[in-house]
């Protein structure tokens, strides 16, 4: 089950026909209060963000709904945290919860990774917690950027509440740049560059492993159709791919679509996991004087 997580993320996410959507808040709730009793906030000085001048805007809370052929998959929900001063440095924060919907007789998926990122969007600390059958894989990323090293703490619990039951295994990977990519991050990092025009190559870590996901910004203007809107939403397209394995085989290309605005905010995705082509989709969002911007008729 090692492919089983990370790059929602590339486009916002990945993988993941049945439970009803109030039970599906309901467990999202509870998947954030055990989150975050399981890795406390660090205690940082607050960053007042001015969400309709830029990307980042603390607060902002954005539900996907994932779908194979006819098939609803599970729901993916990302929630922008604060943005903060830690060490006289900018750290912006956000969490994602993965859950697969009940009774699905080829997908289990529940996973919720957190991130903190510096002012380029680069990851400056990861942590995680992935189910795997009837336990919890913890897994922390701790940096030490200033000798290009990076140590991946995995430990092992029975639920998200419960101490680990074993001790943490450590491996020290060495890093040949400073700045990379986690899993949650990437996604921030395509909204920050979504209009860059130009092919990039980003050093990524998935599971501890060191690989690189290849996008091309090409900054081209369209408009796509979603459910949760009556209009077509004006999109900035790009691609890429991943040269890695993340969430649920996730791999190889991808395509995604962002909102044509100072946003960013990921609309439609389509990428290759284990099932084959998925597509997420923008379904509900909560964001400080934000809509889809639509065509105008």
């Amino acid at each position: 089950m090692s492919s089983q997580k990370s790059v929602i993320m590339i486009v916002c996410i990945v993988a993941l026909t049945g439970i009803a959507v109030s039970t599906f808040g309901v467990m999202l709730t509870d998947s954030f209060v055990k989150f975050t009793g399981a890795f406390p906030s660090p205690q940082l000085e607050d960053l007042e963000i001015d969400c309709n001048a830029s990307m980042i805007c603390p607060g902002e809370d954005l539900l996907y709904e994932v779908s194979w052929w006819i098939f609803k998959l599970g729901r993916i929900r990302l929630k922008t945290l604060g943005s903060r001063i830690k060490d006289d440095q900018v750290r912006h924060t956000a969490v994602v919860f993965i859950d697969s919907y009940g009774g699905l007789p080829f997908v289990d998926v529940h996973a919720i990774d957190y991130t903190e990122m510096d002012s380029a969007f680069y990851s400056r600390a990861f942590h995680s917690v992935e189910k795997r059958n009837d336990e919890w894989l913890v897994m922390k990323y701790h940096y030490n950027l200033s000798e290009k090293i990076l140590i991946v703490e995995e430990t092992w619990q029975r639920d998200l509440l419960s101490l680990p039951y074993a001790p943490s295994t450590f491996d020290t990977l060495k890093i040949e740049q400073e700045w990379f990519q986690d899993g949650l991050s990437l996604l921030y990092f395509t909204r920050q560059n979504a209009r860059l025009g130009k092919p990039i190559r980003v050093p990524t870590m998935i599971y501890g492993t060191t690989g690189t996901t290849l996008f091309h910004f090409t900054n081209k203007k369209t408009t796509v159709k979603i459910d949760a809107s009556k209009d077509r939403v004006r999109v900035v397209e790009f691609e890429g791919k991943a040269g890695f394995k993340g969430l649920f085989g996730l791999t190889g290309n991808f395509k995604g679509w962002l909102s044509d605005d100072g946003a960013a905010v990921p609309i439609k995705a389509k990428t290759k996991v284990i099932l084959g082509s998925i597509k997420i989709e923008l379904k509900e969002w909560e964001r400080s004087g934000w809509t889809p911007p639509v065509e105008k008729k």
